[in-house]
């Protein structure tokens, strides 16, 4: 295993689909709970986190909370092999020495993470929460709250300046920008729709096959 280098830059993958924040929780305290819980535990590079998954699924007020928050967002094409092809990207294009923290609850993504390991990922582990228990147990075990207690923190110590906007992206489209109502109303733009609609109709045919 690949020992994360606490000096280097982190980004952390957060499967918004098959983890996301539990109702009633506030969302606006996922990043910063995210980025105190890494430099607890030493982490003093810079942190960027990208929520993933089918994000037409997530209402308009929680991404928007996310993205005020400095999460940006990342809107896949299909469920199947989305959070991996991100990730497989982000490796060729980014440094070699730079940590992954992935926060999923999908049990059959644990062999992946395995295979990251093997080929020289700096994989992030020591966390509030086991990934593996995370895989077994989405529900349960509240990743969010667990982050919560483990750093500490009130609300109101969370609140915190940003640098820069966040951006996000659109897989279905191979479309990127940056602010969040452009996001909105590129996700109900008649192209974007026209586009999404072939989408879940090949989904279809792959789950079918």
């Amino acid at each position: 295993m690949m020992m994360a280098r606490k000096e280097a830059a982190t980004r952390v993958f957060w499967d918004m689909s098959t983890c996301p924040v539990p109702d009633g929780y506030d969302a606006g305290r996922v990043g910063p709970c995210i980025k105190r819980a890494l430099k607890k535990l030493g982490y003093t590079g810079g942190v960027s986190i990208t929520g993933l998954g089918i994000l037409r699924d997530v209402s308009t007020y929680i991404l928007q909370i996310l993205y005020s928050s400095g999460v940006s967002l990342s809107n896949l094409r299909m469920k199947c092999f989305g959070l991996q092809r991100t990730i497989s990207g982000w490796k060729m294009a980014g440094p070699p020495w730079d940590n992954l923290m992935l926060i999923f609850a999908e049990k059959n993504f644990v062999g992946y993470l395995g295979m990251l390991e093997l080929n020289r990922v700096h994989v992030i582990q020591g966390l509030p929460f086991d990934h593996l228990q995370t895989a077994f147990n989405p529900i349960e075990r509240l990743v969010w709250e667990r982050f919560q207690v483990a750093d500490g923190v009130d609300s109101g110590d969370l609140e915190e300046d940003l640098e820069e906007d966040p951006g996000w992206s659109c897989e279905v489209c191979r479309s990127n920008g940056q602010g969040f109502e452009n996001f909105s109303m590129h996700l109900k733009h008649k192209l974007h729709v026209s586009i999404l609609l072939a989408t879940q109709e090949e989904e279809e045919e792959y789950e079918e096959y």
